[in-house]
């Protein structure tokens, strides 16, 4: 065992004691969070004036609808009849100590016929990627990154919800479900703009594909790391007239708390009210009529589960869908611990398991050796699988 734990005891033993004062302390803060919410759930116009004077300071926090803030809605009764449809991805990255250089994307989808007694229907779609115009980025002279890959398996996610939402939205009302959020994930990192910009294009052009068929999206995000309507508390403790960059800057009246922690004390089934944030100058998203919302959903058990961030576009708000995807995430959750069983089976379809990675390099090597090639690996790969097989 190359961890050797007994010299960590002391360390854990600390970081234990250090983790249970931050939660009691977290847990002392709650009822405050939630009394603030409450207050400005009742005067608005304090609320509006807040945010106006700080938007201009270029602040991100929470903005509320046309929904209390504080409001707390419960699952609607399901239609009898309706579509709950899943996708998600996986991937193979490229390796320069492999046998060739290529990535591999494979998106896993599932369709549950909701009212017929049919059974699901499951699908997985490999793409192998291997030609030039693949692995290097208009004419750069360096591989597609990791994260490049990752933006493009969203983009082929989104691409492969959209083909199936276009069979199944007019046979019933269908609820169309991503796992993470709807906006394109960017690598700060990411030098080449253009192929920001293309990605992101492909990606919005499939949103518009699923708004034209009539499905709900949604985006699910477990164990959400946001804190946008904590800023939005803090936020309001602030007098109109008294907020600037710094004022903002030094207020913190719950340090380390989450929204999931203001709205964990959600029952089962109920949601909260929803919420959207400032919009950036130019934002594409926005510019094309899909402006993200979200809410806050307990799908599971409070305290275990804590509650769901669900993000769904504009058009989602204004047909009234939200009841469809609030309750059909609810079904769906029921006896996976707080989570939609169909993103579950999605990602089982999708994953590329270490023993399914190890037969498609045996297809490749055998591939290689009928055109005369002889594979090899570099020495790193070779020893990384000797130490693998000792395990």
């Amino acid at each position: 065992m190359a961890l050797e734990l007994n010299k960590l005891t002391s360390s854990v033993d600390a970081l234990g004691a250090s983790t249970a004062e931050r939660l009691t302390k977290l847990e002392a803060a709650l009822p405050t969070a939630q009394a603030t919410l409450n207050a400005i759930a009742a005067d608005p116009t304090k609320l509006e004036a807040q945010i106006a004077k700080a938007i201009k300071l270029r602040w991100i926090g929470a903005l509320p609808t046309r929904e209390p803030v504080n409001a707390v809605y419960p699952q609607p009764e399901p239609p009898s009849r309706y579509n709950f449809i899943a996708a998600d991805g996986s991937q193979i990255y490229p390796d320069r100590h492999g046998l060739a250089l290529y990535y591999l994307i494979n998106v896993g989808s599932i369709i549950f016929q909701m009212g017929t007694g049919g059974a699901p229907v499951c699908n997985s779609q490999p793409q192998l990627f291997f030609d030039e115009q693949d692995l290097y980025y208009d004419g750069e002279n360096f591989p597609i990154t990791r994260e490049r890959v990752d933006a493009l398996r969203d983009v082929y996610e989104a691409g492969e919800l959209a083909r199936l939402v276009s069979g199944e939205a007019a046979t019933a009302p269908t609820a169309a479900i991503i796992d993470g959020t709807l906006r394109l994930a960017s690598n700060a990192r990411e030098q080449n703009r253009a192929f920001i910009e293309e990605a992101r294009t492909q990606y919005i052009n499939h949103l518009s594909d699923i708004r034209a068929s009539k499905a709900a999206l949604a985006g699910v995000i477990d164990r959400s790391a946001s804190n946008v309507v904590i800023r939005l508390l803090n936020l309001a403790t602030l007098e109109p007239e008294a907020i600037t960059q710094q004022e903002i800057d030094a207020t913190d009246l719950f340090p380390g708390a989450l929204d999931i922690d203001l709205f964990g004390k959600l029952k089962f089934g109920e949601r909260s009210a929803l919420f959207t944030t400032p919009a950036a100058e130019k934002d594409l998203y926005v510019a094309e009529g899909h402006r993200v919302y979200f809410f806050y959903l307990n799908a599971g058990q409070p305290p275990h589960d804590p509650p769901l961030r669900v993000e769904v576009p504009e058009w989602v708000v204004n047909n009234n869908q939200v009841d469809l995807v609030h309750t059909a995430i609810v079904e769906q959750s029921r006896h996976t611990s707080g989570y939609p069983y169909a993103l579950t089976r999605a990602h089982e379809l999708a994953v590329v398991t270490v023993q399914e990675h190890r037969a498609f390099d045996e297809m490749l090597v055998a591939t290689l050796v009928r055109r005369g090639v002889a594979p090899t690996v570099s020495q790193k790969a070779r020893g990384k699988a000797m130490l693998g097989k000792r395990r």
